[in-house]
């Protein structure tokens, strides 16, 4: 290893930059050297922004045309395009009407979704949701019966309903049969916490969408909360009014 690799190799002296003095603070702020790097990038960045317009306006072709220019103006020098997205009332309210209905059609997606997770999983500490129950011929039947041996599992699975290993399963490999169920069971419960506030947002945001479709129609009215102020959703009342 030559010296000049050697002496790069080591660790040198981190050379620091002093801070303002307290009798020149009324001077502003002192600028060290990684606050100029960022301010000549920054400058480089808009010279060279302004080279390349510059360059496209002496190269433009004089004759070019494009249909945007028919509803194009500029105002002291500010180009100004003029948008042509206005809809009508009628549009606006078609429009909230069909975003409505998609919300309205995931809502009832999540719901669906949420009901398969409950029949699938029991909340801790609560009594089962389904049962499973097993018909017998007669009463000395039911009184031997023995929903271990009937089931073939271990008396700790008994009381769920789903994945019920077998005492097969358990005498093969009983250590990994018990860590898989101890980590899905959380997980599970987990999606189904997360599903239920997806499908609470969801009916929320179609009610507030009802109400903002309503606000919109005929009729006198005045606003009694603001979204902010009651859960997301506002309050109108309109004025009664005696129908022919």
């Amino acid at each position: 290893m030559s010296s000049s690799t050697y002496k790069k190799a080591i660790q040198g002296r981190s050379h620091k930059e002093r801070s303002q003095p307290s009798d020149r603070k009324k001077l502003g702020f002192l600028e060290k050297h990684k606050d100029y790097v960022l301010r000549a990038k920054d400058f480089h960045k808009k010279e060279k922004a302004i080279q390349i317009l510059r360059e496209k306006a002496e190269f433009r072709n004089p004759d070019e045309f494009y249909f945007g220019m028919q509803n194009a103006r500029t105002a002291e020098g500010i180009h100004l395009a003029s948008s042509s997205d206005t809809y009508t009332q009628e549009q606006i309210l078609l429009m909230k009407t069909q975003d409505k209905k998609y919300i309205e059609m995931k809502a009832q997606t999540e719901r669906k979704k949420v009901e398969k997770l409950k029949a699938s999983l029991h909340f801790l500490g609560e009594e089962p949701v389904n049962k499973h129950t097993v018909f017998v011929e007669d009463e000395k039947e039911r009184q031997c019966f023995n929903p271990v041996e009937y089931f073939d599992t271990s008396p700790e699975f008994l009381e769920r309903s789903f994945h019920r290993p077998t005492k097969a399963q358990l005498e093969k490999n009983s250590a990994s049969v018990r860590r898989v169920h101890s980590k899905k069971r959380p997980g599970a419960y987990k999606e189904l916490v997360q599903r239920e506030q997806r499908q609470t947002a969801m009916e929320n945001a179609a009610l507030r969408m009802e109400i903002e479709k309503a606000a919109m129609g005929k009729g006198r009215k005045r606003r009694v909360f603001k979204a902010s102020q009651n859960g997301g959703r506002p309050l109108y009342k309109w004025k009664k009014e005696r129908k022919r």
